[in-house]
This record gives C-alpha cells, sequence and structure tokens, in this order.
C-alpha cells in the first residue's frame, strides 16, 4: 500500500493519528512475532506486519472503489477508544470479512 499524504487540515488537528482506513485498520490489529503465532512462521494478519498484512485487506482483483475508500479515505481514532474486543486474528478472517469487523 502506498503511503498517503496526511490531508493537511487532518495533519494540523489531529498529526500522526490521521490515517488512511486501510493502514487505521491494520494497526488495530495486535500483531504477534511469527514465531510465537499459531501460523507458525506461514504469515498471517496477526504477525505479518502493516506492509504485509495489506494483503489481507486488499487483493488485484479488488475493485477501484474499495481500493480508493481504503487508501483515500483518512479517519481518527479518538485516544479515548476502547480497546479492540471480538477480532482474533488466529481464526483465518476472509479479506472482507476483517473488514466489515473493524467498519461496521
Amino acid at each position: 500500500m502506498k503511503k498517503r499524504r496526511v490531508p493537511e487540515i487532518l495533519w494540523r488537528l489531529f498529526h500522526n493519528r490521521a490515517r488512511t482506513l486501510g493502514a487505521t485498520i491494520l494497526s488495530l490489529i495486535p500483531l504477534k512475532s511469527s514465531t510465537n503465532c499459531q501460523c507458525k512462521g506461514r504469515r498471517c494478519l496477526g504477525c505479518d506486519g502493516e506492509y504485509g498484512a495489506i494483503s489481507f485487506l486488499l487483493r488485484e482483483n479488488d475493485p477501484d472503489d474499495y481500493r480508493k475508500l481504503l487508501n483515500q479515505c483518512f479517519i481518527v481514532v479518538s485516544d479515548q477508544a476502547p480497546p479492540l474486543h471480538g477480532y482474533d486474528p488466529d481464526c483465518r478472517w476472509a479479506h472482507l470479512e476483517v473488514f466489515a469487523f473493524f467498519v461496521y
């Protein structure tokens, strides 16, 4: 995923808390080291890191509108937002299930 420049007004107000939707979703996923992960180093959403994990949200045949939503929509998560509950990277969710969990 190409790193997008945050719009100036969002940067002034929120600095590095303003991110693309895709980057925000990935930042909310608790990462593990590949040696401690149940995938045993095969690379999964839970241990692949931000740049590898984007492949779990975005595929070659995804529509342009979906790509634009992930890469051009900027959001800010409040510092007071509660921690994420209910997501388990060990469940091998499909990429649309991951997206729906975080967005809806």
